[in-house]
């Protein structure tokens, strides 16, 4: 189960979780979740494809199972995650032929890929409250699916990535608010103006375009 555009999802990411049904009668023949490390970054990343093609290795995250079938089943494939992150939690599913006596090991397998980019709020704390006239430090940390981190330099610049935060206040809304990254604390920051009293809820939106990967987050704090 690869993060487009980055590595497996495995590890310190969290798991997948993996249901394979068949597509005619939705029997499910196997579920379970994806074990294993988010696998060989210059396997994955390098530029150039693998001599053999694969870019997994025999450690990547992976779910395994033995189907218990006597003719042919058009199967689905049904895989959500990272589990461990629910705003950043998707699904993508594929359907296709299994044979009885043939296994579906060549290669990397059957590989699915999941889109979409971890986006975690760490300040303000939800629903902290704050003096109005006073401005609160707003704090995101941004990284792929898998759980590989944004960068100056790596291979997932900070810089193919756009940050913005959606202010409303009671409701209305405020301009948006762009987060700069910090290098030393691999983060997204901004400053927001606090200055009337009210509910102010906060939408925070990540973009990778040359991925077309997004994320987004959200949290409430009270100015009074």
């Amino acid at each position: 189960m690869l993060a487009r555009g980055a590595k497996f999802l495995g590890g310190y990411a969290a798991s997948t979780r993996v249901v394979l049904t068949d597509a005619e009668t939705g029997q499910v023949l196997a579920q379970g979740q994806t074990s294993g490390t988010t696998g060989d970054t210059q396997r994955i990343m390098g530029g150039s494809s693998p001599p053999d093609g694969e870019r997994s290795t025999k450690d990547s995250a992976a779910f395994r199972a033995t189907l218990d079938i006597d003719r042919p089943r058009r199967v689905t494939l049904s895989v959500t995650g990272p589990l461990g992150q629910p705003q950043a939690t998707t699904t993508a599913t594929s359907t296709q032929w299994i044979l009885p006596g043939h296994d579906l090991t060549a290669g990397d397998g059957w590989l699915m890929e999941l889109p979409g980019l971890i986006v975690n709020l760490t300040q303000p704390v939800a629903y902290q409250r704050i003096k109005a006239g006073t401005t609160v430090p707003l704090r995101a940390g941004v990284t792929m699916l898998c759980g590989c981190a944004l960068s100056e330099n790596g291979p997932w610049p900070a810089s193919d990535v756009e940050v913005e935060a959606y202010v409303t206040v009671d409701g209305a809304t405020l301009d948006k608010v762009g987060l700069r990254f910090d290098p030393e604390s691999a983060m997204f920051d901004a400053k927001l103006p606090a200055t009337a009293p009210g509910l102010y809820e906060v939408e925070v939106r990540a973009w990778m375009g040359k991925r077309n990967n997004a994320g987004v987050a959200r949290t409430a704090f009270f100015v009074h």
